[in-house]
């Protein structure tokens, strides 16, 4: 078994991953790769450089350093590499568009809150109208953490998103009921949602309700993508935040999710 490549399951093996692996090479490329903000992304190859673990040739170019780069090639080689989803490519510009729609359907909704925090609450009706509205103009990338999904308006996003070429990850629980039909329905519809091309992960463990799409807008909240939470038979609420920093928080959580499975 190969052993697990320094960096592995954070922010600083993901930029690694994008050089070594997903053949980036210049700044930009490697922003997009990760979907990092440029402060981020600078402290992060900071980071990497004082750790003498990537260095810059010709014209602006990154290159990891041999060890490094050695590993990252024997984890890729034993197929460890390939059961983490295809790095996302979000420009800035799609970043940006995304949260100057917040302002449109603020307006649209009859909302008067302020954007100016970067973070925002919402409730009821109007958490479940955002939340469906955010992933359908997801240009790149949804992400999702929900314990409980079943079929309804909420989550038949994911599938139809997925169908437009969106990456789609969904990691939840593995569907359990003390009613065998339930159960069975469910499992039915991840099955639906894998053939339209949802990359659905279970854990058993999981608990939290994260929404991010294309790495700029993230929703934590209290409500499951299943018609008794989102449809309004149970109050839900939760924080919208476009927050650079908090939003990769989000995002690093997410993935470690994948990469780093048993460490939940």
């Amino acid at each position: 078994m190969v052993n697990e490549p320094k960096y592995w399951g954070s922010w600083k093996g993901r930029v690694v991953k994008a050089i070594a692996i997903d053949g980036a090479r210049t700044w930009n490329e490697v922003r997009d790769q990760t979907g990092l903000s440029p402060k981020s992304l600078n402290r992060v190859l900071a980071e990497l450089f004082n750790a003498e673990a990537i260095e810059k040739h010709g014209e602006g170019e990154y290159r990891i350093a041999y060890e490094l780069y050695r590993e990252y090639k024997e984890f890729d080689d034993a197929g460890c590499v390939s059961t983490v989803s295809k790095p996302v490519l979000v420009t800035e510009n799609e970043q940006r568009n995304l949260v100057s729609w917040i302002d449109s359907w603020r307006e649209s909704m009859g909302l008067d809150f302020s954007l100016q925090p970067e973070h925002f609450y919402l409730d009821g009706d109007n958490l479940n109208n955002f939340s469906i509205k955010l992933i359908e103009n997801a240009k790149k990338e949804v992400l999702v953490v929900n314990p409980f999904v079943d079929q309804c308006s909420l989550s038949d996003t994911l599938w139809k998103a997925a169908s437009s070429g969106t990456q789609i990850m969904l990691v939840t629980r593995p569907p359990a009921d003390r009613y065998d039909d339930v159960k069975e329905r469910k499992e039915k519809f991840l099955t639906y949602l894998e053939d339209k091309g949802v990359k659905a992960i279970r854990n058993p463990r999981v608990h939290a309700k994260l929404i991010v799409v294309d790495r700029a807008v993230a929703v934590v909240s209290s409500m499951n993508f299943q018609s008794s939470s989102s449809g309004g038979s149970s109050w839900e609420a939760g924080l919208v935040t476009k927050n650079d920093m908090v939003v990769e928080s989000i995002v690093d959580s997410i993935l470690a999710l994948e990469e780093r499975p048993e460490n939940i």
